[in-house]
């Protein structure tokens, strides 16, 4: 498998910027090195692929459409028939799912060059994507492990919620460049701290 070149590759300054402060209010870096596996199936199918699919990765499919399931093996429902699967780039599951799946069962497609994932902590991360995304970050609307079709800067972008804090944002690579600069801009008075 051909290694995947970050669209972010030279452009991240690491440090602090922005606001004089303390503590830096946020964090951003670049999630690398991961391989995103697609699966799609018809209404008929989905449910026993997905059951299959997330047999053969050992882990558990998503409970619903709002909900991914982390570890090792991150599933995400991102659509009605639509999973992603994110694995470490060293995972040979694209070959062990493309193996097992006829295509009247599913379609499995690598889509790992396809999304750039950008990752917000910090203590003023909610406050940063108030600022980005046109959805309530709350936790009781988006609790630990959800999942959000949403926009950010006219463009679609998955956000996860990753862990306790965590918001992971799948950017379309075409984008990824232009939303990183962006980000920072927003996120400077909040004093932020960029990661390599």
């Amino acid at each position: 498998m051909a290694e995947i070149l970050s669209a972010l590759h030279g452009h991240i300054s690491a440090g602090r910027h922005g606001a004089a402060v303390s503590r830096p209010g946020v964090t951003l870096s670049e999630v690398p090195g991961r391989i995103i596996v697609q699966l799609t199936a018809w209404p008929d199918t989905f449910l026993n692929a997905a059951a299959k699919a997330a047999g053969i990765a050992g882990a558990a499919v998503p409970l619903s459409m709002r909900m991914g399931v982390s570890g090792e093996t991150t599933i995400l429902q991102v659509g009605p028939e639509r999973l992603w699967f994110v694995v470490p780039g060293s995972s040979d599951l694209l070959s062990r799912l493309s193996a097992n799946f006829a295509t009247e069962e599913a379609v499995i497609t690598d889509i790992g060059h396809a999304r750039t994932v950008i990752r917000i902590t910090g203590p003023a991360a909610r406050d940063l994507l108030a600022r980005l995304v046109p959805i309530d970050t709350h936790p009781g609307e988006l609790p630990q492990g959800s999942v959000a079709q949403t926009l950010m800067h006219g463009v679609g972008v998955l956000l996860h919620v990753s862990a306790e804090g965590v918001y992971d944002l799948y950017i379309p690579r075409s984008f990824a460049l232009s939303h990183w600069e962006w980000l920072q801009h927003v996120a400077e008075p909040f004093g932020v701290e960029i990661l390599a």
